[in-house]
């Protein structure tokens, strides 16, 4: 796999501008695709929670009642599972990604990185959801444009590498 994305690499930066190449390089690695998967996994537990969240809403709340138009109006089916889903992917990213062990420390800092992702992804399912998308296709939508911006974040806030010479200054 780290000879294909190579050659890949490669290829590419005979084709684009330089400074494309820059931006576009970190996403062109093995760690990065298997973020996306560690992502696709995480993203399923997330639209499935939120997913069972909106069924049993619909089921068992009249469409009237006031703690269902609170759900819907703040999107909180969306929150639980997005915070369910955080602690997913901690552990799956620490293990699988970046292949550190699990921390308390990282554990603590893990959500923080998670705050620009969640951002855009909360604004555009209000969105989706208010131009009245199916909130599946709004999850699953949200999610693949929020991707990028997590992996940065988490790269470099959470599981960044100490190199020797900040560890003898710590």
């Amino acid at each position: 796999m780290d000879k294909l994305l190579s050659d890949f690499r490669v290829w590419l930066s005979t084709r684009i501008p330089e400074g494309a190449f820059r931006v576009l390089r970190p996403f062109l690695t093995v760690q990065f695709l298997m973020f996306m998967f560690m992502g696709f996994i995480n993203t399923a537990f997330a639209v499935t929670v939120a997913t069972l969240l909106d069924m049993v809403n619909n089921t068992f709340l009249a469409a009237d009642h006031p703690f269902r138009a609170f759900m819907e109006m703040f999107r909180t089916n969306f929150i639980v599972g997005y915070a369910a889903s955080i602690v997913l992917s901690f552990f799956l990213n620490s293990r699988f990604t970046f292949h550190q062990p699990p921390t308390l420390r990282r554990f603590v800092k893990f959500p923080i990185s998670y705050i620009p992702n969640f951002l855009i992804q909360y604004i555009l399912v209000f969105v989706f959801t208010s131009l009245h998308w199916n909130s599946t296709a709004a999850y699953i939508t949200a999610a693949v444009i929020g991707t990028p911006v997590t992996f940065l974040t988490m790269k470099l806030m959470v599981f960044r590498r100490i190199n020797k010479s900040e560890k003898t200054k710590k």
